[in-house]
């Protein structure tokens, strides 16, 4: 995996930390998850996480909306024959602006979410981290990227070819 990647994979997996810490994932309750369960949080940890998702909510909800739209917009252009390369550009300009304003937001949502683990719970969190990677390096390829990194059937991303 590509470091920007990995980066990245590593932002959405820490920005999901509050969410798991409640629970969402598996509906029993907060810190029920299996990864959460290893950290041992507290009971004042999971309030904070709690309340640092109710806080950051909103704006990811937006966020993702935005996103959505600037997508769906891009990908409507890109299967009119009419649109014009430079509009194609403003397009993808807009959708790569609103994706990067939630990458945004979910980092400092996660670089105040590893505030709220003790030096214990981070090492074990990035002990887990490292272990997940390990596992993902060594999956066969699946549904995505096809060879040499081209879209192919399967990928989601053009429903013609599904």
């Amino acid at each position: 995996m590509k470091p920007t990647l990995r980066s990245l994979a590593l932002l959405l997996v820490v920005a999901a930390l509050p969410l798991a810490a409640q629970g969402f994932r598996h509906g029993r309750g907060p810190g029920a998850g299996p990864a959460f369960a290893c950290l041992n949080l507290t009971a004042a940890q999971k309030a904070s996480f709690r309340a640092l998702h109710e806080k950051y909510r909103p704006a990811l909800e937006a966020s993702r909306t935005s996103v959505f739209q600037a997508q769906k917009a891009l990908r409507a252009a890109m299967i009119d024959p009419a649109t014009k390369d430079a509009d194609l550009k403003v397009l993808y300009d807009q959708a790569s602006a609103a994706r990067f304003a939630m990458l945004q937001q979910r980092r400092t949502m996660m670089l105040e979410s590893q505030a709220l683990l003790t030096p214990d719970q981070k090492a074990q969190w990035e002990k887990m981290r490292a272990q997940r990677q390990e596992r993902m390096k060594h999956r066969g390829p699946g549904r995505g990227m096809g060879p040499g990194g081209r879209m192919g059937p399967g990928s989601g991303m053009d429903p013609d070819m599904n």
